[in-house]
């Protein structure tokens, strides 16, 4: 395969620049992340709508401002396939958010792929090519790069081409339009932005814990996001998830209590338990500071549980139409609040194509709901 193999700022500049005056680009990522905090970029594939191919190396160009530019550039729209994490990578690494992206797994859902489909079986499905996927787990770091992973890395950029332009003509203007919100979705700097303070937000399991509770947990999640950036190394490596919310319920108030915790390793008590220790006492002493339980959505009523089961129901058959997890596409939560008149996340992108909308029907007495040929269908 022909290619562009850029490892000088300058052969880099070179490249990126007559691609700003193209319509659209396809790009991936390759990194590493086992034991570090950050996500190390490895490599950076770009594929142009003409078919140029070329590799970046991240380890050898000392100024990577051109990749960032066109990242940037609103009138290039950047074609990924699973988007989110390449942009995580290329905002930390770059500094700044990509702009105008298209995500073709997002996409891929009107086609019938499911919510969560792998590039490999995309393309095999649509393209009726087979990609060999075994460098999955290679070691991207290492240099001089393999044939075999070079081949790999532009096998995920080649391919997306077409498959981008297969989208472009089967997918209606409709569908497009609901994508451009997923799409906005992504670009949400909120998501890839670090905040020890605000990492206890994305903890799970704190649904039942008490205000005092969840000062502890808003506490020790901060330490650890800053222990864990200071040391470079993953987050769960200093304490996990578990620990925390155990030590939120059972909190120790000496050094001796933290080996009674079954969540706490004895190496993590000899390494950091003195600074748990403290993290515990400033939670206490600052109850100001304990997050507010949030306000609870008035449960269901008898008769709203009736509607909730029947829409429910149909969302599972919508979900097995189109090879989704039911949880992916839908929340009960979210059908309640639609059933109410109230801000739903499934009134924006792919969900209310696929089911918000009619179901928005159902409860406006628009659609009745019937069985044919054994499925649930909404008919207006």
């Amino acid at each position: 395969m022909n290619y562009h193999h850029i490892t000088t700022s300058l052969q880099l500049a070179d490249f990126c620049r007559p691609l700003h005056h193209q319509a659209w680009l396809a790009i991936d990522t390759e990194f590493v992340r086992q034991d570090t905090y950050y996500p190390l970029l490895s490599l950076v594939q770009v594929c142009s709508q003409q078919g140029e191919l070329a590799i970046i190396d991240p380890l050898t160009i000392e100024d990577m401002s051109p990749l960032w530019a066109l990242l940037a550039d609103k009138q290039v729209c950047k074609v990924f396939h699973s988007a989110r994490q390449d942009i995580e990578v290329l905002f930390q690494v770059g500094g700044l958010m990509p702009q105008a992206i298209f995500d073709t797994q997002i996409a891929c859902v009107f086609l019938g792929h499911g919510d969560m489909a792998g590039f490999a079986r995309v393309i095999e499905a649509e393209l009726n090519v087979q990609i060999d996927k075994d460098q999955t787990r290679t070691n991207w770091h290492q240099r001089p790069l393999s044939d075999r992973q070079i081949a790999y890395a532009l096998d995920d950029v080649r391919y997306l081409v077409p498959l981008y332009q297969k989208l472009q003509t089967q997918l209606t203007d409709e569908q497009k339009q609901a994508l451009e919100w997923d799409f906005s979705q992504l670009l949400d700097a909120a998501l890839y932005r670090i905040d020890p303070d605000q990492a206890w937000l994305k903890l799970k399991g704190t649904q039942h814990l008490s205000p005092k509770q969840l000062g502890i947990v808003k506490q020790l999640c901060a330490w650890r996001e800053r222990t864990a950036i200071e040391t470079n190394q993953p987050r769960k490596w200093v304490i996990s998830d578990e620990a925390m919310i155990a030590l939120a319920k059972r909190p120790a108030r000496a050094l001796e209590g933290l080996y009674k915790i079954s969540e706490i390793n004895a190496g993590q008590v000899r390494q950091y338990g003195d600074a748990l220790i403290e993290q515990l006492d400033i939670a206490f002493q600052q109850p100001d500071s304990w997050p507010e339980k949030p306000a609870k959505t008035l449960p269901a009523s008898t008769q709203e549980d009736i509607v909730l089961n029947l829409a429910l129901a149909y969302a599972h058959q919508v979900a097995l139409n189109n090879q989704l997890n039911l949880a992916n596409l839908i929340q009960r939560r979210d059908v309640l609040a639609l059933l109410r008149r109230q801000a739903s996340p499934i009134q924006h992108g792919w969900r209310w194509i696929l089911i918000g909308r009619e179901l928005q029907d159902l409860f406006s007495k628009n659609a009745p709901l019937k069985i044919i040929d054994g499925k649930l269908v909404l008919t207006s």
